[in-house]
């Protein structure tokens, strides 16, 4: 069907069965002319094995995520037809999504919004005030979504101002000639909901206390845009129509919902505070677990889907917000259709694991200048020790590995926490005591401690910085280093965790039975801060950073002394590998599912250690398979707290893995009955993959042959540990091709238990120093 037919309708007058059977055809069309025309479009629709013979609704059509357009550049068109680019709203340095358009796409907007907001306003143009500064609009080959809006709303107006200047003043003057000029006339008035109510709404509130009033009683108010800025000033939608009304008159307010991914597919406010679907699109609501569609009445994941892009595949998208349908052809205003209510985004997932959280949000936090130790360190909380005893650490005396009074400190440590009630609720805390017990101690003393007749002691401070989003791991650090004879100022996660509170608890008080031990512990919790960083790195005589590669970046801009060194924990990737034979042979498949859970999921598969991808061999694949993913998928079913962004993040990642420029293969997704299980079944491996690793139950799958064929994937320094299910020899012959990558080899459930090597270091040697007898 051609777009031109459907303008000829009137975009709210069709019934939901009337509507489905058009948007059907339309989108379906589209559907095939974007597989044809658009590289990309079509590796995702192999990935998904798209069948268009299965489609019986328009709701049956693959949905792309919104951010894709932010990440690939998706346009149906040669460069020669483009005639537009236009660009999402974004911060400095975000990626912003890239929409191309031909000359039939952009007239085709344009034409669909008229119908749409003539049907509000009235089809003939009015005198216009533009709620924003002429400088936004100066670019008319790249469009960003607030110049785009303001271009699109022009076509309503007869006679345009623009309210504000560019240093985004209110034209007073200007305003009351125009109100004056079209006293008697209706007047339209256009902006974006934050911009309204910050440089419009509280200017007028101002002039007002002043005596200086202005009479809007004639406008219609359209706006639009992200309420979140809003919503954190309490002010609701009553509230911004309530306060507009008191302070110049406006009444007739309309807000809309639209994305610079869909221009011209608007969705706009009714009369009854309802947004609604016009001919041209339509909202869906989908269950974040499976992306099923959603009741009446039942919140989840907005689809938006328009029968207008022609240039670029955007006519089915999965955005990052959460609504609810209200109705559908049954609303007040007489407009037949979906409408519907916006909640605002998808709240990020609070991910767990070895990730940049550290590093994230560092230039809003550097201090600009150089102050006092005293005024450093006063920005400083302790959570054990104080400002006396950490000054103090410069003085006290290194001691050999496994102190025998350490060890005694680390014994007790590990009684009160294994006894200690609430750390029973925490597998991370409890795994932490017991790897403590003097039995554990003792074993890695066996192996670790020095034999040669030298004389080796703790390097003297170590000052660790431990990832801000793992509970437990900078208890490791501090373990570590006490071990190795040091003294220790550790940052702890900035994050309140209750795993953190246990076990610093249990630390303050075995301390008061070990009080020897005090001036080797300073555990301190600070927000990002050069001055703070720079201060500890002077200080320390080796330094432990944990994070990516980001956090390592920043931290080497605190320079440390000459004598000092470092260890640092970045970025890393692991794998798993299982022969098929040898799996089929376990008899507990359940406590195998449940190790790899463990190995997973406790860190939603954020920690360097858990398996980002699954390597099959042997010649039970396809059984294996079955039965593994079945068992992990209860396990994951039972315990995991599934968060409505990962499904969102988990289909991103695929889609993006799917159109990358380096060839994996044929690229398949399969979904495990929820978006709590995900796989990507590659058909190549290589390194290059786990620039689109996911997390929280996201694993590419390879079958394998020849161990040797997983050389590019781990001939790489990011390459960490192998989890084995069968005979760790396997993989013998791969590691003796002298592999960039590599640190590690464990058995499947016990790739996260710590240990002195770590990483390719041994921390025994690395936070000690020897004297040559």
């Amino acid at each position: 069907m051609e777009f031109e037919k459907l303008l000829e309708i009137s975009p709210y007058a069709l019934s939901k069965e009337e509507k489905e059977t058009i948007m059907t055809e339309r989108l379906t069309e589209l559907t095939e002319l974007h597989r044809e025309n658009c590289r990309e479009y079509r590796k995702i629709l192999e990935a998904v094995a798209y069948n268009p013979q299965k489609v019986k609704s328009y709701k049956d059509i693959p949905f792309l995520p919104v951010r894709l357009f932010k990440e690939r550049e998706l346009k149906s068109i040669s460069n020669e037809k483009i005639v537009k680019v236009m660009t999402s709203s974004g911060t400095s340095g975000q990626a912003v999504s890239k929409i191309y358009l031909d000359k039939k796409t952009s007239g085709n907007q344009q034409k669909a919004m008229v119908k749409i907001v003539n049907d509000y306003t009235g089809s003939g143009r009015m005198p216009m005030v533009i709620l924003d500064c002429p400088s936004v609009v100066k670019n008319r080959n790249m469009f960003s979504a607030r110049g785009a809006g303001i271009l699109g709303f022009s076509i309503f107006g007869a006679k345009k101002i623009y309210a504000l200047n560019d240093d985004m003043q209110l034209d007073v003057e200007g305003l009351r000639d125009f109100l004056k000029q079209y006293q008697n006339q209706k007047i339209l008035l256009f902006g974006f909901t934050f911009m309204v109510w910050q440089y419009f709404y509280k200017e007028l509130l101002r002039l007002k206390e002043k005596g200086v009033t202005f009479d809007f009683s004639n406008g219609i108010l359209i706006h639009g845009g992200g309420w979140k800025k809003l919503i954190n000033e309490a002010v609701s939608p009553n509230v911004f129509h309530d306060k507009l009304k008191c302070v110049c008159g406006l009444d007739s307010i309309h807000d809309y919902y639209g994305m610079v991914e869909q221009t011209g597919c608007i969705y706009m406010q009714c009369e009854c505070g309802h947004l609604h679907a016009s001919l041209f699109s339509d909202v869906i609501i989908r269950r974040p677990e499976d992306f099923s569609e959603c009741g009446i009445g039942e919140r989840g994941i907005i689809q938006v889907v328009s029968t207008i892009p022609e240039s670029y595949p955007g006519h089915s998208l999965l955005t990052e917000d959460e609504g609810i349908i209200l109705g559908e052809d049954d609303c007040p205003c007489g407009r037949k259709g979906k409408y519907f209510k916006i909640f605002g985004r998808l709240k990020n997932a609070e991910i767990r694991g070895c990730s940049d959280t550290y590093a994230a949000g560092w230039d809003k936090n550097q201090s600009s200048h150089t102050e006092g130790e005293h005024k450093i360190l006063s920005k400083v909380t302790y959570l054990t020790g104080n400002e006396d005893l950490l000054k103090k650490m410069k003085t006290v005396p290194a001691k050999e590995p496994f102190d025998k009074g350490i060890m005694e400190f680390l014994s007790d440590l590990s009684r009160e926490l294994i006894r200690t009630p609430e750390a029973k609720v925490f597998p991370d805390v409890i795994s932490f005591g017991f790897w403590l017990r003097n039995s554990s101690m003792k074993e890695l003393k066996q192996r670790f401690g020095f034999k040669d007749g030298n004389v080796h002691v703790g390097r003297g401070i170590a000052f660790h910085i431990a990832p801000s989003n793992v509970p437990v791991n900078y208890a490791y650090s501090l373990v570590s280093g006490l071990l190795c004879g040091n003294a220790n100022i550790v940052r702890v996660p900035t994050k309140e965790f209750a795993q953190v509170t246990i076990i610093n608890t249990a630390i303050k008080k075995v301390l008061e039975a070990h009080p020897e031990i005090k001036p080797y512990i300073c555990l301190v919790r600070y927000e990002r801060d050069y001055d703070i960083n720079n201060l500890l790195s002077d200080m320390c005589d080796v330094r432990i950073v944990w994070g990516g590669d980001a956090t390592v970046g920043e931290l080497r801009k605190s320079k440390l002394p000459v004598r000092a060194s470092e260890v640092t924990f970045a970025d890393r990737y692991s794998l798993a590998v299982i022969d098929s034979d040898a799996y089929m042979l376990i008899e507990d498949k359940d406590k195998t599912a449940t190790d790899f859970y463990n190995d997973t999921y406790l860190t939603d598969q954020n920690a360097c250690t858990s398996p980002k991808v699954v390597v099959w061999t042997g010649a039970q694949k396809e059984k294996a398979k079955e039965i593994f993913w079945d068992r992990l998928y209860a396990e994951v079913k039972k315990k995991y707290i599934f968060q409505p962004i990962m499904g969102v993040d988990k289909l991103s990642q695929s889609f993006l893995a799917a159109t990358a420029e380096k060839d994996f293969g044929k690229v398949k997704l399969l979904v495990h009955e929820s978006n709590l299980l995900v796989r990507v079944r590659v058909t190549r491996l290589s390194s290059e993959l786990m620039e689109y690793k996911g997390n929280s139950g996201y694993f590419y799958e390879y079958d394998m042959e020849d161990v040797l064929e997983l050389a590019d994937f781990c001939n790489d320094t990011h390459c960490q540990t192998i989890g084995i299910i069968g005979d760790k020899k396997m993989v013998m012959p791969l590691l003796k091709l002298g592999l960039k990558g590599v640190d590690r080899v464990v058995k499947v459930g016990h790739t996260m238990e710590f240990d002195l090597n770590w990483d390719g270091y041994n921390l025994a040697e690395r936070l000690t120093r020897t004297v040559v007898i």
